[in-house]
C-alpha cells in the first residue's frame, strides 16, 4: 500500500516540515524516507508515532484518497445532485463511481456512499437504462456501507436517515410492513437523544410512520404516532416540523369527516403559523385552507374568493425569488380552477388547467398526501373536458389520475378520481 507512504510526505510536505521534523526515537529518518519511497509498510505503533507528529489522525495517513480531494469531490457531486434533470445526477454517479469502491473512511465517506445509494434509486426510477449498465448497482449495498461509517463516528442522526431512505423506497413498493419494520429499527438506533439532530430525526421516524400507517388503514395507530409526535415536539422545543404535524392531524380528521376535530387542528396550524411571521408559512396554510373549504368544506364561494385574494397577495410580495414566487402562483391558480370547477365555470377552470400545471418534483419526496393533492387536478380538468365535450381526453385523464393514486393509500381523494371516472366513462 504505497499510498501510506504517500500520504505521509504529501502531509509532511503542505506542512513545511522535514523529514528530521518527523523522526523521533520511535522512527529513525532513514525509516521514514522508506516509508515515504514504499520500500516498507509501517507498522501501525510507527503509523500512531508519525501521525502524532504530523498533528493529524492515523486514518488519514491510510486513506487512499486524501481527505482535502474527498471534500473537493463530495462538494461537487452535491452541487450535481442538487440539480435537476438526468444529466447532473449521471455526472455526478460518474464521479463518485470510482471513490466509493476504494476503502475510504470518514465523515466524507460515509456521505458520498449515502449520495451513490441515493442517485442509485434516481437512476432505478427514472433513467434505468443507464442504471443497467452500472454493474454494481444496488443501493442497498451502498446504504449499508454508509450506514456502518456513519455508526463508526456516532452519528446516529445520519444513520436513522438512511433507513427513513430505505422505508421510503419500500412505501413506494406499497410494502407499507416493510416500512414500519424500518422506521421501527431508525428509532432503536436513536438510543441517545441529546441534540436537535436526533430529536428532529425521532419526530421525523414518528411523523412518517404514521403515514405508513394511514396507508395500512390502520387510522387510530396513525393518530397515535402524530400525538406522540407533536407531545414530543412540545416537550423538547423541536418545532422544525410541528406545522406539518398540525395538518397531518388537520387530514386525518377531515378525511374522516371529523369535522370539528380538523377546524380545531387547522385553527392551531393557523396559530402557528401566524406567530412564526413566517410569509411563505402563511402563504402555504392559506392555499391549504382554500383545498379544504373546496374538498371537504363544500364552501365554494369563500374558496373563491379566499383563492383569488391569495394570488394577488402572492403576487404583490416582493419578498421572494421570481421562480419560487412563480411556484406558489402556478398553485393558487391551479387550485382557484379547481374552486371554479365546482361552480360549473368549466371554460374559465380548463384556461387555468392548461396554463398552470402542476409537475411533481423529481429529487423531494413528497408524502403521499402532497402527492395526492397535487396528482388529483387531472381529475378536475377531466370534469371540465367532460363537461365542454371533450370526452375522449377527459377519459384519459380520469384514468390517468386513478392509476397514480392507486398504489397510494386509498383516502377520499382516491374515491373522488373513482367517482369522476365512473361519470366521464358512463355515457
Amino acid at each position: 500500500m504505497t499510498h501510506v507512504g504517500e500520504n505521509i510526505k504529501r502531509i509532511r510536505t503542505a506542512k513545511n516540515m522535514t523529514i528530521s521534523d518527523v523522526a523521533n526515537e520511535h522512527v529513525s529518518r532513514g525509516m521514514i524516507s522508506l516509508i515515504e519511497n514504499g520500500k516498507t509498510q509501517p507498522s501501525i505503533e510507527r503509523l500512531q508515532h508519525i501521525a502524532r507528529q504530523l498533528g493529524v489522525n492515523v486514518s488519514e495517513l491510510v486513506e487512499e484518497v486524501p481527505r482535502e480531494e474527498l471534500q473537493r469531490m463530495m462538494k461537487r457531486a452535491l452541487e450535481l445532485w442538487g440539480q435537476s434533470g438526468q444529466r447532473p445526477a449521471v455526472e455526478a454517479e460518474q464521479l463518485l463511481r470510482p471513490i466509493v469502491g476504494k476503502n475510504i473512511t470518514g465523515y466524507e465517506a460515509a456521505r458520498m456512499h449515502e449520495i451513490y445509494a441515493r442517485i442509485l434509486y434516481y437512476l432505478y426510477l427514472f433513467a434505468v437504462d443507464l442504471y443497467k449498465e452500472i454493474a454494481e448497482n444496488d443501493w442497498t449495498l451502498f446504504i449499508e456501507k454508509a450506514m456502518e461509517r456513519y455508526r463508526a463516528l456516532q452519528m446516529d442522526w445520519r444513520v436513522v436517515r438512511c433507513y427513513i431512505f430505505l422505508a421510503e423506497i419500500e412505501f413506494d413498493r406499497a410494502d407499507y410492513y416493510a416500512a414500519v419494520d424500518l422506521f421501527d429499527r431508525g428509532i432503536k438506533e436513536l438510543n441517545v437523544m441529546d441534540s436537535i439532530e436526533t430529536k428532529s430525526m425521532h419526530i421525523q421516524l414518528l411523523f412518517a410512520k404514521a403515514f405508513t400507517f394511514e396507508a395500512l388503514g390502520q387510522h387510530e395507530q396513525a393518530h397515535e404516532m402524530v400525538d406522540q409526535a407533536i407531545d414530543f415536539a412540545r416537550a423538547h422545543m423541536v418545532l422544525e416540523n410541528y406545522y406539518q404535524l398540525l395538518n397531518m392531524k388537520v387530514w386525518l380528521h377531515y378525511d374522516r369527516l371529523e369535522m370539528e376535530k380538523a377546524r380545531e387542528y387547522a385553527e392551531e396550524s393557523y396559530l402557528f403559523a401566524k406567530l412564526l411571521k413566517e410569509e411563505t408559512l402563511l402563504f402555504e396554510y392559506r392555499l391549504t385552507q382554500v383545498s379544504r373549504e373546496e374538498f371537504f368544506e363544500k364552501n365554494y364561494e369563500k374558496a373563491l374568493r379566499d383563492a383569488e385574494q391569495l394570488i394577488q397577495d402572492i403576487e404583490a410580495s416582493g419578498k421572494y425569488p421570481k421562480d419560487y414566487k412563480g411556484e406558489f402562483v402556478v398553485l393558487a391558480k391551479n387550485m382557484l380552477a379547481r374552486v371554479l370547477t365546482r361552480v360549473e365555470r368549466y371554460e374559465e377552470a380548463l384556461s387555468l388547467f392548461e396554463q398552470n400545471r402542476i409537475n411533481l418534483p423529481e429529487r423531494v419526496q413528497l408524502s403521499p398526501i402532497d402527492t395526492a393533492l397535487r396528482v388529483i387536478s387531472s381529475s378536475y380538468e377531466a370534469i371540465c373536458r367532460y363537461r365542454l365535450g371533450d370526452l375522449t381526453q377527459a377519459e384519459k385523464l380520469a384514468r390517468s389520475t386513478v392509476d397514480r393514486l392507486h398504489g397510494m393509500p386509498h383516502t377520499s381523494l382516491y374515491h373522488f378520481a373513482r367517482e369522476v371516472l365512473e361519470e366521464v366513462t358512463s355515457k
